[in-house]
């Protein structure tokens, strides 16, 4: 657009020019030849030369259009165009109609002389995936991804039908070079990525998420690498046939520096490492990393880390959740934890207390169920049953309104 309006300037220019010097002296021309004779002014002579020039230009383009219409060659191809288009069309229909083998007659005609073969292809392709013929099916395929642009759908349309069928080891090996090859493709990065969470792959699955990011966006790929990391701290906490608690704590502080600064502040990621910290003999680590996540933002799924802290004295750890009680007091996750420390430290009463508190302020199931325990080991059956009965009554609130038998008493 700017070139031509560049070009129109200047030709208003170099006409503007060319008008004044006429206007200025209108000159002679005169022509000569045998017994011919031309006399003209040197203005008319330029202005027909450019008239004849842009008549010529206008009959060149009129001819070019009579022979491109009337060239044999040309005609058959337009006509060839014309019946592809409408068995493409066609074959859509038949294939939305539950005919998949007149559809593919038309779709694989339409793939070889249209103009549109990657449509064709892909839809002759589901023709022969509704029909159970492999081999056509891979023969379309191979077709759709010679296309321009059509490596990556057909790709994908491979993919998608081998998670299909239930063979997503090779869905797998399909995205996995498909991603390769298009890291910009939104539709391959996130279905590889869909697999490979199918599959647990958590580590594949991490690596994959700087692509992911640039293929989703920030807020997206956030949420997949928030869930990618917890699985993964869960699967090396978790892992079968590692009995050397040494060994597998050290692999999971390894895996800890490898983690996302940002996730290393959320509360569900520490609570599930520090947990697992404390499970294998860490104790004092994990304490420190609850301590520092709370002082940045109180979360209730931190304190019952503590639980599970074995190598550190009861006492200490009932010193710091009593703590953080007189700063948040009524908070069921800390009552419930310190009713269990104190079991451990075997202070009973404690623990009836902490337990009384916790049921108490929120109506909290686990605190009912340790309240009943602790006095059925007590000896105090009748608390116990009162407890039960009270739990009960809380679930009974949410039952729907259903015939029931009468009361026997009212029977007899």
């Amino acid at each position: 657009m700017k070139k031509a309006l560049l070009l129109i300037v200047a030709a208003l220019v170099a006409a503007t020019l060319l008008g004044r010097w006429m206007a200025a002296d209108s000159g002679y021309l005169l022509v000569i030849r045998d017994h011919w004779r031309l006399e003209s002014t040197l203005g008319f002579a330029v202005l027909a030369l450019i008239l004849g020039a842009v008549a010529l230009v206008v009959l060149t383009l009129f001819l070019n259009l009579l022979w491109n219409a009337a060239e044999p060659l040309r005609a058959t191809r337009r006509f060839r165009l014309r019946v592809a288009r409408r068995r493409l069309r066609s074959g859509f229909i038949l294939l939305m109609d539950g005919e998949p083998e007149k559809a593919e007659r038309l779709l694989s005609a339409a793939g070889r002389d249209g103009d549109w073969p990657l449509a064709a292809w892909l839809l002759a392709a589901e023709c022969a995936r509704q029909r159970g013929d492999a081999e056509a099916l891979e023969r379309y395929l191979d077709a759709a991804a010679r296309c321009r642009r059509g490596d990556a759908v057909a790709g994908l349309m491979r993919a998608r039908f081998a998670l299909d069928e239930g063979r997503p080891d090779q869905a797998r090996r399909e995205l996995q070079g498909l991603a390769e090859r298009a890291p910009g493709n939104r539709r391959v990065q996130v279905l590889y990525a869909d697999v490979l969470e199918r599959e647990r792959d958590w580590e594949a699955l991490c690596a994959l998420l700087p692509r992911l990011r640039r293929a989703l966006g920030e807020q997206q790929a956030a949420r997949r690498e928030r869930r990618a990391w917890l699985a993964r701290l869960q699967h090396l906490g978790q892992k079968p046939g590692f009995n050397d608690a040494e060994s597998r704590a050290r692999e999971l502080r390894e895996l800890w520096k490898a983690v996302p600064t940002a996730l290393k502040h959320d509360p569900a990621m520490v609570a599930r490492y520090a947990g697992f910290l404390a499970q294998l003999g860490e104790g004092r680590r994990a304490l420190q990393l609850v301590r520092d996540q709370l002082e940045r933002d109180w979360d209730d799924r931190l304190p019952p880390v503590l639980e599970a802290i074995d190598d550190l004295s009861p006492d200490d750890l009932l010193q710091t959740l009593e703590k953080w009680l007189v700063e948040r007091p009524g908070n069921a996750a800390v009552l419930v934890t310190a009713g269990r420390v104190a079991l451990k430290a075997r202070l009973w009463g404690k623990a009836q207390n902490f337990f009384e508190a916790a049921a108490n302020s929120s109506q909290s199931a686990t605190a009912l169920a340790e309240l009943s325990r602790l006095y059925l080991a007590l000896g105090d059956r009748t608390k116990a049953a009162w407890v039960l009965e009270r739990r009960v009554a809380e679930l009974g609130g949410s039952l729907p309104a259903l015939p029931l038998p009468e009361n026997a008493t009212q029977h007899s």
